[in-house]
């Protein structure tokens, strides 16, 4: 049974997970990642939502025929790491979390109007840049 999710529905994803996030709340999103003739590129972002709240989630965003989809990959509730992720081919996300952290919602594959994706997940390591994350600050017009 195929899969998808329209983009504006990350938003209800992640709102599911974590809450919705507002200026408010500091926030990062790491630089998203593709592969040449690929239909999807990848990315993570990290929220503080303050009170103890927060959440690292990696998404996809795929166009196919025409169609922007995407979607949750993996998420936890820590903002002190970050996710790497590294396409080892146009259907394939390499996904590299750190350890003795507890995964929400990991997903190993997704099909979106027929495109499989598959998720290969292994261990974060110190000294890889997505260890530390992406820091989250506040947005300039926020107070």
């Amino acid at each position: 049974m195929a899969q998808w999710i329209p983009v504006a529905g990350i938003a209800c994803l992640s709102a599911l997970l974590a809450g919705c996030p507002s200026p408010d709340y500091p926030t990062c999103k790491a630089s998203p990642v593709s592969y040449a003739g690929g239909k999807c590129s990848a990315y993570y972002y990290q929220t503080d939502y303050g009170s103890g709240g927060v959440t690292t989630q990696a998404m996809t965003d795929c166009l196919v025929d025409s169609q922007r989809l995407g979607g949750n990959v993996v998420a936890f509730h820590t903002v002190e790491h970050g996710i790497g992720l590294r396409w080892l081919d146009a259907n394939t996300l390499e996904v590299a979390v750190p350890d003795g952290i507890t995964l929400e919602s990991q997903r190993t594959k997704a099909i979106y109007l027929g495109y499989p994706l598959t998720y290969k997940y292994r261990s974060l390591q110190p000294g890889e840049p997505e260890f530390s994350g992406c820091s989250p600050r506040r947005s300039k017009g926020s107070t």
